[in-house]
């Protein structure tokens, strides 16, 4: 089977560099363009790239117009956008022209991985239900949420982000008390950081923690678990909600009402419904 070719798109070298070798060593191959023109060049050239990760402010030709004209003329090719400031405006401008996903620099190598994957297996995935109008956080709440306790071991964790399908699930678990009010959260870095330090492994990655779970020390996630975590209320305004999940670099967030969890929003969903609300809202001009 050929390994999974991956194009690279950002104006900083290094950045380029590192993030091509951490990918190469992972099994990809990996075509890099410094710019939007030759990133158009190299999908007319490559006829096997399946994901393009492009950083959105480039100069000359910037991510959001080659985002545009690679979903035109290459709609076969999904595209993960990159951003290094936390800008609602450009992930709402980024879904409305197509991109699969809206990633912060710096971005975990192993989140941008799943999310590689989450792409490559869009057949897989329900991605355009029909969007009803949506306006608070409430409104959004996945279905399915799976509560974690303190006194837990790790592996019931690992066992949860195991039963999801690349892409699905988010990267972070929440803890509740017996009351179901939150305690805390933990996310895969948090998971493979106790196995490394319980046992340094040298190049740990998710893939291998998750088909060694002996590895896991026998921690409580009481033990490691981050206690201080953003929540939002029911009645969160969804940009509200956006603003703080790109703010503090989440990839879903715990809403509460009256100290208990109701459930997880994803910031991929609640992108997509402001960028719908808003063509809805034109459509009424």
């Amino acid at each position: 089977m050929r390994a999974p070719h991956i194009l690279l798109v950002d104006d900083e070298t290094r950045f380029v560099t590192n993030l091509a070798k951490l990918l190469e060593g992972r099994g990809f191959r990996v075509s890099a363009a410094f710019d939007g023109p030759r990133a158009l060049d190299a999908l007319g050239t490559q006829g096997d790239i399946e994901v393009v990760v492009l950083d959105v402010r480039m100069p000359g030709l910037d991510g959001i117009e080659t985002l545009r004209l690679i979903r035109k003329n290459h709609c076969g090719v999904e595209v993960i956008m990159l951003t290094g400031q936390a800008c609602l405006e450009d992930g709402i401008e980024a879904v409305r022209a197509g991109a699969f996903d809206y990633l912060q620099k710096p971005c975990d190598i192993e989140d941008l991985i799943s999310r590689i994957g989450a792409a490559r297996n869009l057949k897989l995935i329900k991605r355009h239900p029909v969007l009803w109008p949506r306006t608070k956080a409430g409104e959004v709440i996945l279905s399915g949420f799976v509560p974690l306790f303190p006194e837990d071991p790790l592996s019931r964790a690992l066992m949860i982000f195991n039963r999801y399908r690349e892409g699905e699930g988010g990267h972070m678990l929440f803890v509740v008390d017996r009351q179901n009010r939150l305690q805390g959260s933990i996310t895969r870095r948090e998971m493979m950081d106790a196995v490394d330090h319980a046992k340094p492994h040298g190049n740990l990655t998710w893939e291998w923690v998750r088909q060694h779970p002996e590895a896991l020390p026998g921690s409580t996630l009481e033990q490691i678990m981050n206690r201080r975590v953003a929540t939002v209320s029911p009645q969160t305004p969804l940009a509200e909600a956006a603003q703080l999940m790109l703010r503090c670099h989440y990839d879903s967030l715990a809403v509460v009402a009256d100290g208990c969890v109701q459930g997880v929003i994803r910031l991929r969903d609640v992108l997509q419904y402001l960028q719908a609300d808003e063509i809805a809202a034109g459509d009424g001009d």
